[in-house]
């Protein structure tokens, strides 16, 4: 991945699997603040730092506000001009988001936004999702929608191009007992207008050209989860994700972790996470001959597998920390990531949760 998209789906990634732990016993509150921070460090002397905040509050039983707000600070990014920076440029981004929720009845609607800045792209987001409860709350459905206007700069040229990105997605969770959750999810995107990298140079009969990508993609994911609790305050999850798209690319996920309590203000999780996919139909390492219609320097384009190790704790002490207050938690996350293609990563992450005080 380039440093801009690597860095932004990082932080998207380390988010989510730090909110699905926050999101059990002593973290699951509703009203709380957390701040975490996140350093990324790969093969290619690439650094990216970002502090992360997330306001979460429940202004009644029925409504609901979260609020988040970031910052990427990226050193050598790879994805720099090479006319312009050989040696790569640092840069950075940042990006905030609000969503609110009410609740009516069974069913739970959610609607908000994002926008994210960077030196050579910004984006905006529009998002919308309904969940409902069915089956005396053992089964929930549950569908969504976002809409994205993408804006890359064509650097060194001032102008802009424009690119937008829609997505659906529904699922069925359902409780099968009570130890064990299941659950299945489709999701479809579809991608119109520029999508070429304009920082990429393609060796096309010995010559490095920008990279000409199509201008349309649409994308499909299949996937399936399943939680389980085992005996002494251990839980088992499983992931397994199928994706595909029409430049023939397809890709399989598969990511098993354990958690463990080892009382209530102690949780432990680590995780193993397989990746591998197959290349775009017109990536190749080199083009010869006849010019092509389309051509890619892009790695996140060509065939490759991967592994990713993580390890996280989180501590809540009954009496909260001397310098946090009462019900306050503490992260401290660790991935290891390594791709048959060369490229390696270590992601370090710390948070802390501060529960709001319900007036």
């Amino acid at each position: 991945m380039n440093g801009r998209s690597y860095a932004s789906k990082l932080v998207v990634v380390t988010v989510a699997v730090a909110g699905a732990l926050v999101a059990r016993r002593n973290w699951a509150q509703n009203n709380d603040v957390n701040i975490q921070f996140h350093a990324f460090q790969d093969t290619r002397s690439v650094t990216v730092l970002s502090p992360t905040v997330d306001l979460n509050r429940d202004f009644t039983d029925r409504t609901a506000l979260r609020v988040s707000f970031g910052v990427d600070a990226i050193s050598a990014a790879s994805d720099s001009c090479a006319r312009c920076h050989h040696q790569g440029v640092g840069t950075h981004r940042l990006y905030g988001g609000v969503a609110a929720t009410r609740k009516l009845g069974d069913i739970k609607w959610t609607f908000g936004g994002a926008y994210s800045q960077e030196n050579f792209y910004r984006s905006t987001t529009g998002l919308t999702s309904v969940t409902r409860d069915l089956n005396k709350g053992n089964t929930t459905v549950a569908g969504g929608f976002t809409f994205s206007l993408n804006q890359p700069q064509l650097h060194p040229q001032m102008d802009r191009r424009n690119q937008y990105a829609s997505d659906g997605y529904g699922s069925v969770t359902q409780t099968l007992s009570k130890t064990t959750v299941v659950q299945a999810g489709y999701e479809l995107a579809r991608i119109n207008g520029y999508q070429d990298n304009p920082f990429l140079r393609a060796d096309v009969n010995g010559m490095m050209l920008v990279g000409h990508v199509p201008d349309t993609r649409t994308r499909q994911t299949f996937s399936a989860r399943v939680r389980q609790a085992l005996p002494a305050e251990t839980f088992l999850e499983a992931d397994y994700r199928r994706y595909i798209d029409d430049w023939q690319i397809g890709s399989n996920m598969l990511n098993v972790g354990i958690s463990h309590y080892f009382n209530p203000q102690w949780l432990m999780n680590v995780a193993y996470r397989h990746y591998d996919q197959t290349a775009a139909f017109f990536y190749q390492p080199a083009y010869v001959g006849p010019p092509p219609a389309y051509f890619t320097a892009d790695y996140r384009l060509e065939p490759f597998a991967s592994n990713n190790f993580s390890a996280q704790l989180d501590v809540t002490p009954t009496e909260g920390f001397p310098w946090l207050p009462a019900g306050a938690g503490v992260m401290l996350h660790y991935e290891r990531y390594r791709a048959d293609n060369g490229f390696e990563a270590v992601i370090l992450s710390t948070g802390v949760r501060i529960p709001l005080k319900a007036r």
